[in-house]
């Protein structure tokens, strides 16, 4: 079986070893110090005679795999891992133990579903109350512990020892008869399988930055990310929140009882618009055309959905036909028919949007599209009427 170096010097970046066992670009070592994943933390990556490993994987033994390797059975090889990613996956690791561990501490009911710690993202699903204020504690903890420089330490006890009792681990997962527990400082431990810094001083900040729903898996998604990129985080999510308070003409302490006075409202405004909408549009009186009446129009601002409702409204009636768009940031066409006339909305919505080169799709009962020329609209109206009168002329 493959010696397992990782777990007794997580810091080991180069180290030669005895190629043991070939399975084509798959390479077992007699022993190792790359990190097969586990725990939710990505696998290593790195060089095996100057030949990059691209996937690291455990089963029986540790499989490094090694695109166009010319190994043979017995050879032995300096390995080097890609340091700099890994350090940042333990990073990662230890941030979410300490994270987690300072949210739980603040609500003890939430549970850990599942962790990610890629290169890309760093990141634990929870199933309970999560919300910023919480968040704001937990993270301020957190940033104490790294301040105190706590010590990072593994302890390995026997599944049934009393000290199990005592810490976060889910049993079920844990296979054999020995627990691995990562210790940070005294305020947490838990039964791990990854590979974790030494100190929480190398962390230097952690910073959430996500805040997100995790249905169905779990109830919210939090992001979060350590060291530098933290930092870099922090300055830049500043000075957005500066900017949005002078926006606002709010000071930054009150910026999100600014934005929240100012979503009320935007709700009121979008009810009456709808409302005012309505009414709008249920005064519209048809043209009438050879037997078939024509609802049509061009309205500045007007509620998008209170449109196609609308339209879809006025052709409940037999030899009825609605062509009506609205125009504010961008132009919507809308082109409905009753059943029982030979008109196809999507035909003379795609003839009329060519005046704008918009698109659009829909049916024969019903068609939408839009484009970029707001100020269109009535001239786009105009010629999807002039189609339809065509048809019966």
């Amino acid at each position: 079986m493959t010696r397992l170096l990782y777990e007794t010097d997580p810091y080991l970046t180069k180290f030669d070893a005895v190629v043991e066992k070939l399975n084509g670009e798959w390479v077992v070592l007699d022993r190792t110090a790359f990190f097969p994943g586990g725990g939710g933390q990505d696998a290593d990556t790195g060089w095996i005679e100057d030949l990059e490993v691209i996937e690291v994987r455990s089963n029986d033994s540790v499989m490094h795999q090694v695109p166009d390797n010319h190994f043979s059975v017995g050879q032995r090889v300096e390995c080097e891992i890609d340091w700099e990613r890994r350090h940042d996956l333990m990073r990662g690791h230890t941030g979410e133990h300490l994270l987690f561990s300072t949210l739980s501490k603040i609500n003890p009911e939430i549970e850990l579903v599942k962790i990610a710690i890629t290169p890309k993202k760093k990141a634990f699903i929870v199933r309970g109350k999560v919300n910023w204020a919480l968040i704001s504690i937990a993270q301020q903890e957190a940033n104490h512990a790294i301040a105190a420089q706590l010590p990072i330490a593994e302890q390995w006890v026997d599944k049934d020892s009393d000290v199990v009792k005592d810490i976060r681990i889910k049993v079920e997962r844990i296979h054999g008869e020995r627990v691995r527990i990562i210790n940070i400082g005294e305020i947490d431990k838990a039964a791990c399988a990854g590979v974790h810094i030494q100190n929480t001083r190398e962390l230097r900040m952690l910073l959430v930055t996500k805040l997100t729903s995790a249905r169905p898996s779990g109830d919210y998604e939090i992001e979060f990310e350590t060291g530098k990129q933290a930092m870099e985080s922090a300055l830049g999510l500043s000075v957005v929140g500066l900017q949005a308070s002078d926006a606002l003409g709010a000071r930054p302490e009150d910026l999100v009882s600014a934005l929240n006075n100012l979503k009320d409202e935007m709700l009121t405004l979008r009810s009456a618009l709808k409302r005012y909408s309505q009414e709008a549009l249920a005064n519209i009186r048809p043209e009438k055309f050879e037997g078939v009446r024509i609802y049509s129009g061009a309205f500045e601002g007007i509620d998008k959905k209170a449109l196609i409702d609308a339209a879809n409204d006025f052709v409940k009636d037999e030899r009825t036909v609605a062509v009506m768009a609205s125009a504010d940031d961008r132009l919507l066409l809308v082109v409905a028919s009753s059943k029982d006339l030979e008109v196809d909305s999507r035909e003379i919505l795609m003839e009329a949007l060519k005046l704008v080169e918009g698109k659009g799709g829909g049916g024969r009962n019903f068609a939408s599209g839009g484009a970029a020329m707001p100020l269109a609209a009535p001239a786009v109206v105009a010629k999807g009427v002039q189609l339809i009168k065509a048809k019966f002329c």
